[in-house]
């Protein structure tokens, strides 16, 4: 299934598995996809998936909701921590999260647990806010 939301006034493209889409039917509480860019002494993208919906959080589709935000991690650099719940801060250098909002979401099921992913691509970006860019031939001039 694909559909689209609005997070931070840019349009994310969102792909739900079959497989997720099944699960999300048989659960009795909705899961919220907590979409994190993740800027420190690296750059790193991630998705957990939380059963505690954020106020912020927008609804994908019955079941599923999505939050987005750009974070730092204070006291580690290592994905082990992050990655087994080191507590994040939102990166005080980002003023305007659309211009790092995610362009495509994807959310999976697989081997008993949810998976999710992003991109950003200027092509979907394009596409999706119905521009359209063509190649001349000629050298891009910035004036």
């Amino acid at each position: 299934m694909r559909t689209t939301i609005n997070l931070h006034g840019k349009t994310v493209r969102v792909e739900i598995s079959d497989a997720a889409q099944r699960m999300l039917q048989k659960r009795d509480r909705p899961l919220m996809a907590e979409v994190n860019l993740i800027f420190g002494c690296m750059l790193a993208k991630r998705v957990w998936f939380r059963d505690e919906i954020h106020p912020e959080a927008i609804a994908v589709v019955k079941g599923l909701s999505a939050f987005f935000r750009p974070v730092s991690y204070a006291k580690t650099c290592s994905f082990d921590d992050i990655d087994s719940g080191a507590v994040a801060t939102d990166y005080a250098m980002v003023a305007d999260k659309k211009h790092f909002t995610p362009d495509a979401l994807f959310v999976d099921y697989r081997a008993g647990k949810y998976v999710g992913d992003f991109t950003y691509s200027r092509d979907l970006m394009r596409e999706l806010n119905g521009e359209t860019l063509e190649y001349t031939g000629q050298p891009l001039q910035i004036t």
